[in-house]
């Protein structure tokens, strides 16, 4: 397996037009030694190589999830009867991603 090193990220950043800012190398390094030592450990399980691949999790329980029928949509006066904020016939929610000089209109 491939050693990570200052020189790949340094490489990778540069073939995904990233600038790293001073010191991000040095914790994208850290990480990368974490993860492979979580791979290490993993590799060293007994018999997990020959381990079948869980692609379905639900297979075992696939008698009892129900068939996709399609159904008609409630109407939107039905779907935000119970919002205590509204806008039209929209839920009116809190911003929540912005920067420091967006204003909030309350």
């Amino acid at each position: 397996m491939i050693k990570v090193t200052k020189e790949i990220i340094d490489e990778c950043a540069k073939n995904l037009m990233f600038e790293l800012a001073p010191g991000q190398r040095e914790l994208i390094l850290e990480d990368f030694s974490t993860v492979m030592a979580q791979i290490d450990f993993l590799k060293s399980i007994p018999g997990v190589d020959e381990a079948e691949p869980m692609t379905f999790p639900y297979r075992e329980h696939q008698k009892i999830l129900r068939e996709d029928k399609p159904v008609r949509p409630l109407p939107s006066k039905e779907a935000i009867k119970n919002s205590p904020t509204r806008l039209g016939n929209q839920v009116k929610l809190p911003k929540v991603v912005g920067n420091k000089n967006d204003q909030v209109d309350e």
